[in-house]
């Protein structure tokens, strides 16, 4: 047991960035924030002919932008965000567009092309959302079970799970949210591997009207590292 717990610690630890300790509520006015959520992912356009341009996101969020250059000849558009590592070229907008996960809030400055920009980075916060951290999870599991989603991989979660999880994979959880609708009103406890995922699909919920929704901070990994019971198929 106490090897497969520190297998998902370790593979938790390579992903691309790792969650903030910040925690959410506070405000019953949600931020507004750019663009789409589609497939798991927020699609920031981009365009070429304003001024500059100023984004919001949640951390937590995959982001993908893609460019609106009005009808231009498609051109390969360099993007560069310094402050986060970040130095691709945006070729067209497909599926393939590379994807970025917003690790830390804060306003980090970018360029794509000759346009200059600021993405903004803030905490979700809303008055039926609520962030916690591995203790105060587990209270809540042993004394009044929530649903526990589960919205990593398949993969993922053959590699160990919270007992009694449901799995739906972020990427699928839009199309599939009606599977949840009998818990619309009921507490609902989100988790993945570090609390990134689990923010975006937080939000996907809230937006569908889902009343009480509760994120697990640092993910199945902090639940892990406080020895506290993982199950295996």
């Amino acid at each position: 047991m106490k090897f497969r717990i520190i297998s998902i610690v370790l593979m938790s630890g390579v992903l691309m960035f790792s969650c903030s300790d910040n925690t959410g509520g506070g405000s019953d006015t949600p931020v507004e924030v750019s663009g789409k959520v589609q497939g798991g992912y927020r699609h920031l356009p981009i365009s070429m002919t304003s001024d500059s341009t100023e984004l919001i996101v949640y951390r937590g969020d995959y982001v993908k932008f893609y460019v609106d250059d009005q009808g231009h000849a498609q051109v390969d558009y360099p993007l560069d965000i310094a402050e986060l590592g970040v130095s691709v070229v945006l070729k067209d907008n497909t599926l393939d567009q590379p994807f970025f996960k917003m690790k830390t809030p804060g306003s980090y400055a970018f360029t794509i092309g000759d346009k200059v920009g600021t993405i903004d980075v803030v905490e979700l916060r809303q008055s039926n959302y609520r962030e916690l951290g591995a203790e105060e999870a587990w209270k809540i599991v042993i004394k009044n079970p929530p649903l526990l989603l589960d919205v990593r991989t398949k993969n993922e979660f053959s590699q160990g799970y919270i007992k009694g999880a449901v799995l739906i994979p972020l990427q699928e959880l839009q199309a599939r949210a009606g599977e949840l609708e009998q818990y619309q009103n009921q507490p609902i406890l989100i988790y993945c591997a570090t609390g990134n995922r689990s923010t975006t699909a937080s939000k996907i919920l809230l937006d569908q009207g889902y009343k009480d929704v509760m994120n697990l901070r640092m993910g199945i990994m902090g639940w892990a590292s406080k020895g506290y019971n993982i199950e295996f198929r």
